[in-house]
């Protein structure tokens, strides 16, 4: 942390930290409509790419936080540790007005805590699933925060009754996503023909994620192919190392002769350009139902940790679409249900029945639709209440 902190001037100082890429997203809308009100406000901590192009200053590495699942954390803890503590010194030295955390609740709520407990103003942006585990740490909550932002139709009751000053805001990508994808503009760029039949792969954008479900991701592909030789993969992925973990589950495979399209990135252009999507849990598949895109929805974590999470969980789904609903409208494969034969079997389903997809996209589209209320300057609006002292 070589920042000499913030400088003088007018407008706000704000800390502020982001744990991953969904988090970068939030938090650089955020700051763009805060400048709408603060020109001259100032942001540092914790901030990937998107977050520093808008004006943030980063005093570490967002990747230092991007690792999740109990025994995951564990090997990170020391490190994770070290940051808390440097950004606790840096915000009691520096006494920003304000700081927000944005999703990493496991790092930021603790944070928060203690800075709160030191006078400092605190704002959460998107809610723990306390609804879905745990949720006894809305107490936590409660101790740590001054104002949440939630980005969740049904999450604003449970924070009413909780007590806890709450914003529900919609959820940003809703905003940013059209309700009508041109899905066909979207293959001319990538150069795919409209009658190709194309499924997306996302196998995730951790390490620790592609370790769990490249091969299976490979092995349910062949499946596919076996059936439709003709189908093309386009497989996203975001690093030199998740794409060279995936180019080995292919060659492992010996599935070179697929029609692979492997991409850095651009994984809304991939879900776009796609007849269906077969993706990792997370935030990715709110995305890709935003895009109106048939989805089957896969995961593995270590057994232990999913034994010590399983027993906590309070609804049946784990994905945000049958979440956010209530009801099951995208399929699941998690753990030793997560098989080739089970996952290939739930992409033809998508790939054979129109009628069921037109029934999904119509559901898709509804959802958008309640999803989608202006959240950056909703959740400016907030903040600014909060920085003013009224609320």
């Amino acid at each position: 942390m070589v920042d000499t902190g913030f400088k003088a001037g007018r407008g706000p100082r704000i800390a502020i930290v982001a744990g991953e890429a969904s988090g970068d997203l939030l938090g650089a809308a955020l700051i763009e409509s805060l400048r709408k009100h603060y020109p001259d406000a100032q942001f540092i901590g914790v901030a990937g790419p998107k977050m520093q192009s808008a004006g943030a200053r980063t005093l570490a590495p967002m990747a230092t936080l991007a690792v999740g699942g109990i025994v995951e954390v564990v090997k990170h803890l020391p490190a994770l540790l070290r940051l808390r503590r440097q950004l606790i010194a840096f915000c009691r030295r520096e006494k920003p007005d304000l700081f927000i955390g944005i999703d990493a609740p496991d790092f930021n709520l603790g944070l928060a805590r203690t800075l709160k407990q030191s006078g400092i103003k605190t704002v959460h942006y998107v809610s723990p699933s306390v609804w879905a585990w745990r949720p006894e740490r809305i107490k936590k909550i409660r101790a740590a925060v001054n104002h949440m932002l939630l980005i969740l139709p049904f999450e604003p009751p449970i924070y009413a009754a909780a007590g806890i000053p709450a914003t529900y805001v919609g959820h940003p990508l809703a905003d940013q996503l059209p309700l009508q994808p041109d899905v066909l503009a979207q293959r001319e760029e990538l150069q795919l023909s409209p009658a190709s039949k194309v499924v997306a792969i996302l196998p995730g954008s951790r390490m620790r994620e592609l370790e769990a479900l490249a091969d299976l991701m490979v092995a349910t592909a062949q499946k596919l192919a076996e059936q439709l030789p003709e189908l093309i993969f386009l497989v996203p992925l975001i690093s030199r190392e998740t794409r060279a973990r995936f180019e080995q589950a292919i060659w492992t495979a010996g599935a070179q002769q697929l029609n692979w399209r492997l991409m850095f990135g651009h994984s809304h252009e991939a879900m776009t350009a796609a007849d269906v999507v077969l993706q990792a849990s997370g935030t990715a598949v709110l995305e890709a139902m935003l895009l109106k895109r048939p989805t089957v929805v896969t995961y593995r974590v270590a057994p232990t940790t999913y034994r010590m999470v399983r027993k906590k969980f309070l609804l049946p789904y784990v994905s945000l679409p049958n979440i956010i609903s209530g009801r099951f409208l995208v399929p699941e494969f998690l753990q030793e249900n997560a098989t080739a034969e089970n996952l290939s079997q739930a992409v033809l389903n998508y790939l054979q029945n129109k009628t069921l997809v037109a029934d999904l996209q119509a559901c898709f589209t509804a959802e958008h639709l309640r999803l989608q209320c202006s959240a950056a300057d909703r959740a400016a609006d907030a903040v600014r209440k909060v920085l003013q002292g009224a609320a």
